[in-house]
């Protein structure tokens, strides 16, 4: 079953960075950050702690993840309710990432080592 998403990206852009114990991550359709993006940045385990950014600085808050469904073509982001306004009304984000993308796949092992 597909789940609807506000925003859909077809990752082909990834970036990922680790200093002093804290990690980021980035899913993006193209090297143009005009084209959407997702970013991750925080401790590992410390969801409260999570930096979350959609596709704009504007649009990014600390706390904002409620759940990250993983699925054979990537992952569901769904931002908690209370923090959609902050993050322009969205409520959920699908990125995909091709199974043969060997970046791809290590920025979604870095994403699930974070939460």
């Amino acid at each position: 079953m597909r789940q609807v998403a506000d925003i859909e990206i077809r990752a082909r852009a990834f970036w990922t960075d680790t200093e002093g114990g804290e990690h980021a991550v980035g899913f993006a359709a193209s090297e143009d950050p005009e084209d959407g993006y997702v970013i991750f940045e925080g401790r590992p385990g410390d969801r409260k702690g999570l930096y979350l950014e959609v596709s704009d600085d504007i649009f990014a808050a600390k706390d904002a993840v409620e759940a990250v469904a993983f699925t054979d073509q990537g992952f569901v982001l769904t931002v908690r309710p209370a923090m959609q306004a902050k993050l322009g009304m969205v409520g959920a984000v699908a990125v995909f990432v091709a199974a043969d993308d060997a970046d791809g796949q290590a920025a979604l092992a870095v994403l699930r080592g974070m939460l």
